[in-house]
């Protein structure tokens, strides 16, 4: 509003309104002159609801990260002294970075790169890579909300190990995992704006975990985010230094990439920062500590203390009043840098589950874990991860510890078993009434069983999801919430999503029409109603929800529990109506509501024995009874995650550091009697000397011999269809005969003759050649060769044979733009064809190693 002098001498006032929303204009005063209001609209601005979209994510992820922040210390009282240098090991390709320290230094550093913002941070085990990474994210978020820098992209911390390249790129990648992760994030156009937020670059893959990949997952890794990053696509690697300059030697490197390297924090400071950190009524406690840091920096606990991850054990082993820090300087019994550290990764967990009586003032006090208890549950995890050389803790892959897998089966009989005779003891009755007797009630519950079947599989298909992991159930009362998610996170075709949404209830009509108005034949109400219709509410409700972000284990966990609830609850009543209709709606027919509840009992049944929160259940408790794990596991993990053991990575646990896990997985390893994890067999085809006979000089490798097969893609089909035979067989009440067991046993039946007939088949002709001019192989009576001149890279991968991963490893090639393309039965998908195949196990013979690596050259990754 301004205020200005007419012409006659009294005010005029004008008042411009720029930009908002108001929907009156009041004017208090007398008005002496003209009132004059001038209203400028400007366009509307296309990427608002993009940006709000941006906004509710940074905000998501600064919350989380500023829990996990807190968790680990790494802000209190301060941030840690972190410090950086440019790499020694590895020449940086883009621009570069002065050696520096400080959060916000190295979010300022980070922003300033130009033309590409592509940062590697490296560093030793423990040497504060991580936390770098994650004091950078937090910055970048916080200059993101707070200061208005819409420039800023925002940071998506991610680990590597839920990346499947051979399946994903990496936008799709980004895609489903903001998809995954933050359900919840405001529409865009109608939709979820995770594709708008990573193709318009507004989101920074910040990517940890690439030295936690097997070795021979690396440079394929790196290989397919260069592509994918292209020309100006930004990211932030964390690794630890020998792998990654083991890859940049090979030209496997991040590609126009600035490499910076964490260094030791330093003894002096180190004592500062505990100092800050330390209570005054134990100062005098810590003095003998803090002496030692300031005076003495080559003593054993001054070197295991420039590394992060023993700071912060020593804060969290030594805060309580009992503890005595002063301990750790005693060099007679702590006499090196591995003394130290072992020291306190061994006092880790009592630290972190303290004997502290509850306050019986507080309606819902904390749990008291004992310590011992809990670092022997934890070490059984830790040893479970590193035996699949894992990182990831998910409360839905639980079920393949060994334990749950060897009990899998009769637990599904004896759960099966057990409804029948519920269900044969409440339609007992109905049995009696009908001439059929008891096989009526088989009959009925085996229809439901094969609809629930049929609705579960298409499902499954529809969102491209295996049947083992969780869904997140949307709200049954926000139907148009849940139909945007149908949508939003489907894998099949836009072209096949609007013919299934449009025709499916367009076929329920139309059958029902016929029904009433041509032919009254039930058979169509029971398509209609019992088939059609609880696929449609299937897909529906069992995608993920849009009322929920920022997904965690206990939400997941949820999540699955509210989808189990809604299928008993909508789908399976119609799978029993629909099958009760066969019966009403036949004038010859009993009329019984019986049909229907037997159709509904086995489409229940289905529905819960196949789930993943069974199969968690089967999981928690068969290890629970063991001592393996606590009853209530998902407590006991989000206490240790509280206390800063684990960490949060979306919708899984980790450990704080892979140093914790390695300790307690070792330790674990060495209480039951071995110096580590189990090695796995060396199943491959060419272990067995006996067979194969080796030509090797310097510019020739041949191998030449036979191997047996062994047949095990078949398992992969016939698995879950031997579950759900299983639960037809066990619901339905044919257990009780013993004709049944045979046709049940046919299956397994079927499966162990393949393996055993392809295994006792006569030897396959198996030869490998290397040469200076390429690599021919012959399996069989198949026989591939690649010129050395057409191959971009010959590795060890896992065969996936027409988008199926055969479980099985194979050396296999990557072929140059341009060159001759083999016949299909050689693509292993990704651009990748097959040589030879190895086995079980990616190792390959020392030999056959040596002569890739000097007959191939660079093209070979061990």
């Amino acid at each position: 509003m301004t205020r200005q002098t007419g012409s006659d001498g009294r005010p005029q006032i004008t008042n411009t309104a720029v930009d908002c929303t108001a929907e009156y204009l009041i004017q208090i005063g007398i008005l002496q002159g003209d009132l004059n209001v001038t209203v400028r609209g400007d366009a509307p601005d296309d990427d608002a609801p993009l940006a709000a979209a941006e906004r509710s994510l940074a905000r998501s992820l600064l919350r989380r990260w500023r829990a996990e922040a807190d968790a680990w210390d790494m802000t209190d009282p301060q941030p840690l002294p972190v410090r950086w240098t440019p790499s020694q090991r590895v020449e940086s390709t883009g621009e570069y970075i002065p050696a520096g320290s400080g959060t916000d230094t190295i979010a300022g550093a980070f922003l300033r790169l130009s033309p590409r913002r592509r940062l590697v941070v490296l560093g030793t085990a423990g040497s504060g890579k991580t936390v770098l990474s994650v004091l950078l994210t937090l910055e970048l978020l916080a200059r993101r909300l707070t200061q208005g820098e819409h420039e800023v992209p925002i940071p998506l911390v991610l680990s590597l190990e839920s990346w499947d390249t051979r399946r994903q790129s990496l936008t799709e990648w980004l895609v489903d995992r903001l998809h995954q992760d933050h359900p919840g994030l405001p529409p865009v156009d109608g939709v979820h704006p995770a594709r708008r937020l990573v193709l318009d670059r507004r989101v920074l893959p910040v990517l940890d975990g690439l030295d936690e990949l097997p070795a021979h997952r690396r440079a394929e890794v790196l290989d397919v985010l260069n592509t994918g990053l292209g020309g100006d696509g930004e990211a932030v690697l964390v690794s630890r230094t020998a792998e990654y300059a083991d890859l940049d030697g090979k030209g496997k490197g991040l590609r126009h990439a600035a490499v910076i390297e964490s260094l030791p924090l330093r003894p002096d400071e180190v004592a500062d920062y505990l100092r800050r950190a330390t209570p005054r009524a134990r100062v005098k406690a810590w003095a003998g500590l803090l002496d030692t840091l300031r005076n003495q920096p080559s003593a054993p606990v001054s070197w295991a203390l420039t590394s992060p991850l023993m700071v912060w054990l020593v804060r969290r082993s030594y805060e309580q009043p009992t503890a005595d820090p002063g301990e750790l300087t005693d060099r007679e019994r702590l006499p090196t840098r591995a003394a130290v550290e072992a020291h306190l990764l061994d006092r880790i967990v009592p630290a972190a589950f303290p004997a502290r009586p509850p306050d019986p003032g507080r309606l819902h006090p904390p749990r008291a874990w004992d310590a011992e208890r809990a670092d022997a549950w934890l070490s059984y995890l830790a040893l479970l991860l590193s035996r699949r050389e894992e990182s990831e803790l998910a409360w839905w892959r639980l079920y393949a510890a060994p334990l749950p897998r060897l009990l899998a089966v009769p637990a599904l009989m004896t759960a099966g078993i057990l409804l029948s005779l519920v269900i044969r003891a409440a339609m007992s009755g109905y049995a009696r009434t009908t001439g059929l007797g008891d096989l009526s009630v088989t009959t009925d519950v085996m229809f439901g069983i094969a609809l629930a079947a049929l609705a579960r599989s298409v499902t499954a298909g529809w969102f491209g999801q295996r049947l083992a992991e969780p869904r997140r159930s949307a709200n049954p009362l926000l139907f148009i919430h849940a139909l945007r998610s149908v949508d939003r996170h489907a894998r099949v075709g836009p072209r096949v999503r609007l013919a299934a949404l449009t025709g499916g209830p367009a076929l329920v009509v139309l059958l029902l029409a016929l029904y009433v108005f041509a032919a009254p034949d039930p058979v169509l109400v029971v398509f209609a109603i019992g088939a059609v219709l609880p696929i449609l509410l299937m897909i529906v409700y069992a995608a993920p929800a849009d009322t929920e972000d920022a997904a965690t284990p206990g939400e997941l966990l949820r999540g699955e529990q509210t989808a189990l609830v809604t299928t008993l609850t909508l789908v399976a009543p119609l799978i029993g109506v629909g099958s009760g209709s066969l019966f009403w709606l036949d004038p010859h027919g009993p009329g019984s509501w019986w049909p229907a509840f037997g159709a509904w009992a086995g489409a229940s049944a289905m529905f819960v024995l196949l789930s993943p929160w069974s199969r968690w259940i089967l999981a928690k408790c068969s290890l629970a009874a063991t001592g393996r794990v606590p009853w209530t596991l998902m407590t006991f993990l989000g206490d240790a995650r509280t206390a800063g053991l684990l960490q949060l990575s979306g919708g899984t646990y980790r450990f704080r550091n892979r140093r914790l896990q390695e300790h307690l997985a070792g330790r674990r390893a060495r209480e039951r009697g071995s110096a580590a994890a189990p090695e796995p067999p060396r199943l491959t085809a060419l272990a067995d000397s006996r067979h194969f006979t080796v030509e090797n000089t310097a510019d020739h490798y041949h191998l030449r011999g036979r191997s047996r097969r062994l047949q095990l893609a078949h398992w992969a089909v016939l698995g879950p269809v031997m579950a759900v035979f299983l639960v037809r067989f066990t619901v339905a009440g044919q257990w009780e005969h013993a004709t049944s067991w045979v046709a049940m046993l046919f299956l397994p039946f079927l499966g162990v003759l393949i393996t055993v007939t392809g295994f006792l088949m006569p030897r396959r002709r198996i030869e490998l050649e290397l040469t200076r001019d390429g690599v021919t192989s012959v399996t069989g009576r198949r026989r591939r060769s690649y010129p050395w001149q057409h191959v971009e890279e010959i590795t060890v991968r896992r065969m996936v044979f027409r988008g199926r991963d055969v479980g099985i490893y194979a050396l296999q090639v990557r072929l140059l733009p341009g060159a001759p393309r083999p016949p299909r039965r050689s693509r292993m998908g990704d651009g990748w064809y097959l040589v030879l195949p190895l086995g079980l196990t990616p190792h390959v013979d020392d030999r056959l190693g040596d002569a890739l690596a000097g007959l191939a050259g660079p093209r070979w990754t061990r």
